[in-house]
């Protein structure tokens, strides 16, 4: 079986554990990255000089992807490059057409993508191979949602042969919602994303009590409650911290928090190396979102052992093993939220438990790539 993997800089950070996995269980698997100019900078993909040619090529064109070699069969990596980020361009065709070339000439079995082909992709539907889809996020989160986000999940959702979520609790409205028979669904994980952890070298941990969000910034989000909770927790742990780093526009006021001194807010691209660096020297991390699917977040942060607090909604709760791995929390309730980091921070023993706990957990058995990838590749030989 001949697989290629399909994939964007954003699911990078998953993407690659998951095909090094497959490859070190002896399949035939292709890496193939879809590159424009506005995502050579992107989760563990950090490029400084865009490829001046449209196509697809040998990830050797970006010297910066090396940084992956031992780590996956780089032979097996290519981009799909295109130098304009107009999605009417002649370079986005140009590049469309040279994928779909790519897939036919290569004689691929199956595509697996977390993209979500629409209108001006529907091509690589019809391409002579079975496609599966996974679909991170079934529906759009609070602020996100429009027509072509829902069109896309429907389009997907219909000319995929295979569909995998990434979270059991959603299915039975996923499948009522886009019409879809359960048969066509494979329900699948996360695995940690070890790649952060090539990058965590040494670091001094000076920050004791420090809180860590960190992610793309969006009003789904929930940072608004985070900075309420912590309020009530300097309240009792007056040397407490919080660590705001990512990308977005502050959608509330934060101004009132920001003039007491505790908060480090980094509202930037943060490089992975960065990433690393704050999450070596937190105690926690904290995913107070209003609504979710799954979360890199989280299984960024189990790559480095540290225990997340995360609001129990979508499907969070089956990421985090309730009071092994994090906490779990009633979502926009600032208190109970203050509660769980609380207990976490006044309680350095069973942090410390916890962290022996995700390091044991996540990199073997049943939460592990190699798990994952295998129930991956049962689903390609039943669609096929």
């Amino acid at each position: 079986m001949k697989i290629l993997y399909l994939s964007t800089p954003s699911f990078a950070d998953c993407d690659i554990p998951l095909v090094r996995a497959m490859q070190a269980k002896g399949h035939d698997v292709t890496y193939l990255l879809m590159l424009a100019p506005h995502s050579l900078q992107y989760t563990i993909i950090d490029i400084k000089k865009e490829y001046p040619h449209t196509g697809v090529f040998p990830s050797s064109v970006y010297p910066e992807l090396k940084a992956f070699d031992g780590y996956i069969d780089m032979d097996k990596f290519f981009v799909a490059n295109r130098t304009s980020n107009k999605s009417y361009s002649l370079s986005y065709w140009k590049k469309t057409l040279s994928i779909y070339r790519f897939i036919r000439r290569n004689k691929f079995d199956v595509i697996h993508t977390p993209c979500l082909f629409g209108l001006k992709r529907m091509l690589f539907y019809f391409a002579g191979c079975k496609v599966v889809t996974t679909i991170h996020d079934p529906f759009p989160h609070t602020g996100e949602k429009n027509r072509t986000s829902i069109q896309n999940r429907k389009i997907a959702v219909r000319y995929s042969n295979g569909i995998t979520l990434l979270n059991n609790k959603q299915k039975d409205e996923f499948c009522s919602f886009y019409n879809v028979s359960p048969n066509k669904l494979c329900i699948n994980k996360l695995g940690v994303y070890e790649n952060i952890a090539l990058m965590a070298f040494d670091v001094k941990n000076d920050k004791k009590n420090n809180v860590l969000f960190f992610g793309r910034i969006s009003p789904y989000k929930g940072i608004e409650y985070l900075c309420e909770a912590m309020e009530i927790v300097r309240k009792d742990v007056p040397n407490a911290t919080l660590t705001i780093a990512g990308s977005g526009r502050i959608y509330f006021d934060i101004n009132p928090y920001m003039n007491k001194g505790y908060i480090d807010l980094q509202n930037r691209f943060i490089k992975t190396e960065e990433i690393a660096t704050m999450l070596k020297q937190c105690s926690i991390c904290v995913c107070p979102y209003t609504d979710a699917t799954q979360s890199g977040v989280i299984m960024t942060s189990f790559a480095l052992s540290k225990p997340v607090i995360a609001s129990n909604v979508g499907g969070l709760g089956e990421m985090i093993d309730e009071g092994k791995s994090g906490l779990l929390v009633e979502p926009k309730n600032p208190v109970a939220l203050a509660n769980a980091i609380l207990k976490l921070l006044k309680n350095p023993i069973e942090l410390a438990r916890m962290e022996a706990y995700i390091h044991e957990s996540y990199y073997k058995g049943k939460d592990s790539w190699l798990s994952i990838a295998d129930k991956y590749i049962d689903f390609y030989n039943k669609i096929l």
